[in-house]
């Protein structure tokens, strides 16, 4: 029934794109045509996912004091901050190489990317430690949150990795089975260590997700077929890093923009604050976020290297208001759905419903044209990062004026300010694209 649902709705979407008589030869062909046939697939599995981790982060905030599930929140935005440098932004060369390689050539590209990361890992890793804890205090973060962040980070990197090869062979089926077994072990853990075993710490459900990361890189790793490393050159490593040292600085800026609003909630207001501020941007955010990453740029990725980057922007201005009406309405819904659930603790307020919705739209906006310049190659990449890092100091007084004087409220309103300067920034320095 699903299935059959989002076929109609593909199709519709199908019908008003023909319209436009520039993008016919694109839609026409072979590669639109399995990019349908895989979000179609995608977006069944990934409800089925995300269902599962609904139901885990619902758990987890009726179990745990609004407090402890700030922490959470805190310790997950330190990994997705974190793990693009850890890993040299390198999964983005695989999504841009692997679909447009040969056999021979993806095994040395896989090769170039695990060789890499054997080492940058372990080093970055072992840097964070040795952070001077009187910094992290002045962050208003306990060093054992910091080593519990670092160790998420790892295993996130490690997953982001193995992913990038499954989607290089557009292998989404396995992505989808794996990440739906992982998210099952990941509930089966919460559950077992809140209910059962009565263990109820802000760690089990850290833990539990590092697992599920651990799970799914095991099985991604073995689909892939990474048993050997193959005899790699020197125009291959040039190849892979050039391009992922360019976009190290728009993915990394990404994420400052991204986490920086609670890590200023973190540090200004009460820890029960912050964790209702997780339950109000954080979450519903993160949703949005890796749904947006995993159902959309999972399968649009290899459809990207291949279009016309020009007319698919061109396109996308079309529907950037339709997109922010239906990420708004998706994400207000979601919200007060969670905040419902979440029990009595957390309490419904319409202000930061319509705030943090908007945010999330315009964050979603962002990220899709972010993608988008970011595919056509290196040089492109680096100007979306020096947008992204011209505007940043700004944004982050802004985010630190609003939050210090205005509380949560401010937050949130700093989200959207940060977000709408941001994107004016990326069209200036990509005017006439």
């Amino acid at each position: 029934m699903m299935n059959t649902k989002a076929s109609k709705v593909y199709m519709l979407f199908r019908e008003k794109i023909l319209e436009n008589t520039k993008l016919k030869h694109i839609i026409s062909n072979s590669d639109y045509r399995d990019f349908l046939t895989s979000i179609n697939r995608v977006f069944f599995f990934k409800v089925i996912v995300y269902l599962i981790t609904t139901i885990i982060i619902v758990l987890t905030a009726r179990t745990l004091t609004p407090s402890q599930f700030g922490r959470t929140g805190v310790i997950s935005n330190i990994a997705y901050l974190l793990f693009v440098p850890m890993i040299l932004a390198v999964h983005s060369a695989m999504y841009k190489f692997l679909p447009e390689s040969d056999a021979k050539d993806r095994k040395e590209l896989m090769s170039i990317a695990a060789l890499g990361s054997l080492i940058s890992i372990p080093v970055f890793s072992i840097s964070l430690l040795f952070i001077n804890k009187l910094i992290l205090k002045q962050f208003n973060i306990p060093f054992n949150e910091w080593q519990l962040a670092i160790l998420l980070t790892i295993f996130l990197s490690l997953s982001t990795i193995s992913e990038s090869y499954l989607r290089g062979h557009r292998k989404f089926n396995s992505i989808c089975l794996f990440k739906l077994f992982s998210a099952v072990i990941n509930l089966v853990l919460i559950i077992i260590c809140f209910f059962v075993l009565n263990i109820k710490s802000f760690e089990i459900y850290v833990y539990s997700l590092i697992i599920s990361h651990l799970v799914f890189t095991a099985l991604a790793l073995t689909r892939a077929k990474i048993f050997k490393i193959c005899k790699i050159s020197l125009s291959g490593i040039k190849k892979v890093y050039i391009y992922s040292f360019s976009n190290i600085l728009s993915m990394f800026l990404g994420g400052v923009t991204f986490s920086s609003d609670l890590f200023f909630v973190n540090y200004f207001c009460s820890s029960s604050t912050v964790g209702v501020y997780n339950a109000y941007q954080g979450f519903v955010k993160n949703i949005f976020s890796v749904l947006f990453y995993e159902v959309f740029l999972v399968v649009f990725l290899p459809f990207l290297a291949k279009a016309n980057h020009r007319g698919l922007v061109k396109s996308i201005r079309r529907y950037i208001p339709v997109i922010i009406a239906a990420v708004m309405i998706g994400s207000g819904l979601l919200t007060i759905i969670f905040i419902l659930l979440f029990g009595q603790d957390y309490k419904l307020n319409l202000i930061y419903i319509v705030l943090s919705s908007l945010g999330i739209a315009l964050y979603t906006i962002y990220q899709i044209y972010v993608y988008v310049y970011n595919i056509e190659g290196s040089k492109r990449a680096m100007l979306t990062g020096l947008s992204t890092l011209a505007i940043l100091p700004f944004a982050l007084g802004l985010q630190y004026y609003l939050v210090r004087f205005y509380d949560m409220k401010g937050a949130l309103i700093s989200v959207v300010l940060t977000n709408l300067l941001l994107i004016l920034s990326l069209k200036i320095a990509n005017r006439g694209r």
